[in-house]
């Protein structure tokens, strides 16, 4: 099916004339380059660079002129009154901004199209078709010399599917030239480069129209209703708008009039949410929301609204907003305005499997929400991820879903796509590489990405390209055989990055650094192999505690890792590791796990060894029962080193009462059979946890926490156990693991699960309850967590299908104490070799 559909892009796109005529590029050395006299500058530019790049190809170079005396052996740029009285006289009217037309003759050529992209654009189309030149990076063109070259004689037609292109990395930003030659079209207002498309992209504007410092404080209602409150401070760029609140309305359509009063020429503008899930739930809002199904059927009302508003004044201009995250999914009833924009947004999408792979469960539902969206609305634009948000330079596996993608929106309709990468990040992984294949694919959606990966490969690295291409091939065989479904942010683990695999691709990028053949080559190999020293980095650290500190040392083969990360970083301009941080940031979590390190302890009977951080609210980050050498919590294979300790862990939290961070410090002393944690807090007040064994139940942990309350005045506290058990399978599916609650007796905790199901949250409120468990019946081996039900109530867990872990929530019942009162509660914990009867 997918080959049927590039054919049909390919009599779509582009249209070839036949011819059985030939001409050799040899026969050029005595033309000239014939440019209009009214030629705009991108035309000028265009005849430069087929001037430039010819001479490097052919070894002659051709003159520009813009007045001949004679009527053929011209190359003419763009259109003009000479090209349209010669041999090769085409008209360009039909050709919108970018589509251009190639007329080859034995005495001519032509190449013009639509002002003020489409003669720049076809330049550099005819420079890759007939003499095989490749715009690689910025600074590393291949051209091949070809003096005996044989050129056909023919017709050829081009006009790109996708009017937005922009592949968002700085290569492109910093170097507008390049982006020209890629034919990105979204960097550079350069006339020269033949400018931006019309289309603005669409974002999150809803803070710069509705600021919350201006409306904030004598109009908290015009703010979302959350948790029973009018939020006028929130992350994401400001807390989101009533949107049923007609002042909001209004308000926000004069900002919008005002801007375009600026930018009159402007064909959209973005009306759209801010960047947080944070929306109303007043009683408006609500209603409407439950009428559709989703959150988006008052933002899209809002949005018409402002629309019918906007287009009064400004009838040409559309309004665009984004479908994401929450308002991703269309609502039943309401339809966009005819002047409304779609925006949609794969940021829950596998970025491992295609799309539309009908295999990859993850993706369904965004197909479906397109199918949907397309069903109801005929202008739409993607947001599409490639990259991972959370490790700008670690192994991205994703090269082989990019081109099933972008023809999976071409078959839809989509007009225009926003790749987003990590374009604040400077050098990324394999970014060189990642810009070409994603601006091949969107400027010829039936490019195959990976083979155009291995093109580039085979062109950039010399001697090391077939090593390359071997790194890229086991990176995602591999990554194909974990059975995850990552998103665009995973944990390493989750892209197959785990100790040996980081070993096997270290090496094999030593290996081709031995085999590049020149500087120009080692360098490239060298800026490319970055992302195997992060991953050694994250995966092959060994955790070791002495003296009650914990520190990271690597193999003594990898050198002094840390400091050969820090200059290749430097040297080749990595201002980030991550979208949020600046990279002096994870060089300071390296020299924090690596040199100074943190302090911990370990505590051990024959059965169990745990490990705890005093210092991180004695975060419980390791709990190994020996016998079985089974990690209950994180296990080494999956642990980094920039999160070591952020998953799979058991701490308590301060839920009502106190705040667990404030001091997040406990005191510790243990003894053979007993660790004990104390933490003083501000107005007195002292927790303290015990963790002990008996030695006639080893297989048990033993877990007691009193607090008392020293405060002036009464205090109602809560506390919650917040476990994340390893469960060794990623699912949702109750054949695949039994959880259970007991009551009077054992029972399924949820009976009705289905295997479809993406995820499961349930608590059991109301329900008296004494133990929970789960219980991996392939792998036999599970948890019981038993408790006081006259302290606990509420148990809640949460499991999906993409990671392999259940997360457990235990809380206490409220208590109010007086001065000197105290509250304790206890709970233990064993391991399990075949479940409860159920």
């Amino acid at each position: 099916m997918r080959k049927w559909i590039g054919l049909v892009i390919l009599t779509l796109l582009g249209t070839v004339g036949e011819t059985k005529e030939q001409l050799y590029l040899a026969q050029l050395q005595d033309w000239s380059i014939l440019l209009a006299e009214d030629a705009i500058p991108s035309e000028t530019y265009a005849a430069q660079e087929f001037q430039g790049i010819l001479a490097q190809s052919a070894g002659f170079e051709i003159p520009i002129l813009t007045d001949a005396s004679k009527t053929e052996k011209h190359v003419f740029i763009g259109s003009s009154s000479a090209m349209q009285n010669s041999s090769v006289a085409f008209g360009i009217d039909d050709l919108g901004e970018e589509g251009f037309r190639i007329h080859i003759k034995t005495d001519n050529i032509a190449i013009a199209g639509g002002r003020p992209r489409g003669t720049l654009y076809g330049v550099y189309e005819f420079l890759e078709r007939y003499l095989e030149i490749r715009f690689l990076t910025y600074d590393h063109t291949y051209i091949p010399r070809q003096q005996h070259l044989l050129i056909p004689c023919e017709e050829y037609r081009f006009t790109p599917t996708f009017s937005f292109r922009w592949s968002y990395y700085r290569e492109n930003e910093q170097h507008p030239e390049f982006a020209a030659r890629l034919r990105v079209n979204t960097t550079t207002h350069d006339e020269k480069l033949g400018g931006i498309t019309k289309q603005h992209l669409i974002s999150h504007t809803l803070h710069h129209y509705l600021p919350a410092e201006k409306y904030g404080k004598e109009h908290p209602e015009y703010f979302a209703l959350v948790d029973g409150e009018r939020k006028t401070e929130m992350w994401g760029g400001g807390p989101e708008p009533c949107v049923t609140n007609p002042d909001v309305i209004e308000i926000v359509a004069q900002n919008v009039i005002a801007d375009l009063d600026r930018q009159p020429d402007w064909q959209n503008i973005s009306v759209s949410q801010n960047d947080n899930d944070k929306y109303c739930r007043c009683e408006n809002c609500e209603a409407i929301n439950q009428r559709e199904g989703t959150p988006m059927g008052s933002h899209l009302a809002f949005v018409n609204a402002v629309a019918e508003r906007v287009e009064k004044k400004y009838p040409h201009v559309k309004i665009g907003t984004l479908a994401y995250w929450y308002t991703r999914k269309p609502p039943q009833t309401i339809v966009p305005r005819h002047n409304v924009q779609i925006q949609l947004c794969s940021i829950e999408c596998c970025t491992l499997h295609p799309i539309d792979d009908p295999d990859c469960e993850k993706n369904r539902e965004f197909c479906q929400d397109m199918k949907d969206w397309g069903a109801i609305c005929n202008d739409i634009w993607i947001w599409n991820y490639n990259t991972n948000f959370r490790y700008y330079d670690l192994p991205f596996p994703n090269l082989r879903s990019i081109s099933a993608n972008v023809q999976y929106f071409l078959e839809n309709n989509v007009h225009g796509l926003f790749m987003q990468a990590n374009g604040n990040g400077g050098t990324g992984e394999l970014c060189d590489l990642r810009n070409y294949v994603i601006s091949r694919c969107m400027w010829r959606p039936e490019t195959d990405s990976w083979e155009a990966a291995k093109e580039f490969c085979r062109l950039h690295y010399g001697k090391a390209a077939k090593t390359m291409i071997r790194y890229l091939t086991q990176l995602h065989d591999n990554a194909e055989r974990t059975g995850f479904h990552p998103t665009c942010f995973p944990n390493p683990f989750e892209v197959g990055i785990q100790p040996a695999f980081s070993e096997k691709i270290f090496g094999l990028f030593q290996k081709a650094m031995d085999q590049a053949e020149e500087e120009a080559v080692q360098d490239r190999v060298e800026k490319a192999s970055i992302c195997a020293y992060r991953s050694v980095l994250e995966t092959c650290g060994q955790y070791e505690i002495k003296e009650g500190t914990l520190k990271v040392k690597y193999p003594i083969k990898y050198g002094d890792i840390v400091e050969t990360y820090k200059s290749l970083t430097s040297k080749y301009g990595q201002p980030r590791a991550e979208e949020w941080e600046p990279i002096s940031h994870y060089y300071d979590i390296l020299n924090k796990y690596t040199k100074q390190g943190v302090p911990a302890d370990t505590f051990e009977n024959k059965s169990w060894k745990l490990t705890l951080l005093p210092e991180e609210n004695g975060k419980l980050v390791e709990l190994l029962y020996k016998p079985k050498n089974k990690h209950i919590l994180m296990p080494p294979e999956y642990r980094s080193v920039r999160r070591p300790f952020e998953y799979l862990t058991l701490e308590e939290l301060g839920v009502k009462g106190y705040n667990h961070d404030a001091p997040k410090s406990f005191t510790m002393e243990k003894n053979d059979s007993s660790l004990r944690l104390v933490k003083t807090f501000p107005d007195g007040s002292e927790l303290v946890r015990q963790i002990w064994f008996d030695e006639k139940k080893p297989d048990i942990v033993f877990f007691d926490t009193c607090l008392t309350h020293r405060g002036q005045d009464a205090k109602v506290y809560q506390l919650k156990v917040r476990a994340e058990f390893n469960t060794g399978v990623s699912t949702a599916d109750n054949d695949a693991i039994d959880v259970g609650l007991k009551k009077e007796e054992w029972e399924k905790w949820i009976p009705a699960w289905q295997k479809e199901n993406e995820a499961v949250s349930v608590t059991a409120e109301n329900q008296k309850s004494e133990a929970v468990s789960f219980f991996n019946p392939r792998k036999r081996y599970g948890i019981m967590l038993e408790y006081d039900p006259a302290s606990f109530e509420n148990p809640e867990i949460d499991l999906n299908q993409y990671y392999p872990r259940l997360i457990l929530g235990l809380l206490t019942k409220e208590v109010e104490l007086k001065p000197a009162e105290t509250f304790s509660c206890s709970y233990r914990l064993r391991y399990v070799r075949k479940a409860p009867k159920l």
